[in-house]
Formats: C-alpha cells, structure tokens, sequence
C-alpha cells in the first residue's frame, strides 16, 4: 500500500511539473487575443447567470478569469487552464491554474472560472506566485450558495460554472497559480 502511495504521488507531481512547464501567456499575438475573447465571453455568461458576481466584478481589487479548465484521471487527477487577470478594470497580465488530486475519482470535465481578488496584499500574493486555492476558498456556481451570503475568504472569492462532462470524485488537491504581468 505504501509503494502504492509513493507511485500514485510521483505521478501527481508528474501533472504538476508538466503544467507548469507550459508558458503562462500564449507564445502568438492570435493566440492572446483568443483568450482574451474568451475571457470576455466568460465573464458575460457569468453576469448573466450568476447576477451575484455584478458586486464583485465592481468592487475587487483585481480579478483573473479562466475561461476554460480542463481536469481528467482515473485515481490520480491533474487539471490545467489559461486565463486573463484583470485590474481595474484593465487587463494586467495573464494567468495559469494547476490542479493535482489524488483520491477516488474518475473521468474528465471542464469548467469556466473567476477569482476575485479582495485586496492589494492578496493580489500581491497571488502576483508573487505564492498563491494556491484549496478546500478553505470560498467557492460558489449558479444558484449555490444563497441570495445574499457571498462573502470573501482569506481575501478570495471564487466563482465556478459551465461544468462540463463527467467525474466521479472523493479526492484531496489544491489549485496552483502562475502570473506574468503585460503592464
């Protein structure tokens, strides 16, 4: 059981290494201007599903908006996904998510996702690349979460939607931000 821990967690670290491998802001300006569309239209399907984020859009200090995560495994899970930071109002640079768990889980899906960001010293954070998600984040979809009780936790909120496909999972992982700024 033991090697098959050790096994199972070189090969989460494995996903890990090999997403972050990849460059944070896309290698051509085709490329950019593609996920920064996709951003925007993410961002739309967002206020109009979810009217709650309204607030937060206009009042974080930043904001990062990936527009598409995709997450597969059979027992060890790794998830990856671009997207577009944003600061007041403007965008600030770019971004990418990580996610490795290990756990009983199984198949693939997708999903779109904005953080928002409370204050400077959480942006500065997450800027600095000392930034990771995990199970104490506040996290809510459409219709999740109630009317009014939204709220920041540790300085983030996070909105998710648009799941798409199918996973079976009781797993354990954390998100894992990089940032290059374009300003």
């Amino acid at each position: 059981m033991t090697r098959l821990f050790a096994l199972a967690l070189s090969g989460l670290l494995g996903l890990v290494v090999l997403g972050t491998g990849c460059s944070v802001t896309p290698d051509t300006i085709e490329g950019r201007n593609n996920l920064m569309a996709d951003a925007e239209e993410a961002m739309s399907r967002f206020r109009e599903m979810d009217p709650r984020t309204e607030s937060f859009f206009r009042n974080a200090y930043a904001y990062v908006v990936f527009p598409k995560i995709t997450m597969g495994g059979a027992g060890i899970a790794g998830a990856y996904g671009r997207g577009v930071v944003f600061r007041d109002g403007m965008q600030d640079g770019f971004a990418d998510v990580t996610q490795g768990s290990l756990g009983a889980q199984l198949g693939g899906m997708s999903w779109s996702e904005i953080m928002f960001f409370e204050n400077r010293w959480t942006f500065d954070k997450f800027r600095s690349n000392q930034f990771a998600a995990s199970a104490n984040a506040s996290w809510a979809g459409p219709n999740e979460g109630g009317t009014n009780t939204l709220n920041y936790s540790g300085g983030v909120m996070i909105f998710t939607m648009d799941t798409k496909g199918f996973a079976v999972t009781a797993a354990v992982g954390a998100q894992q931000f990089n940032y290059e700024a374009t300003r």
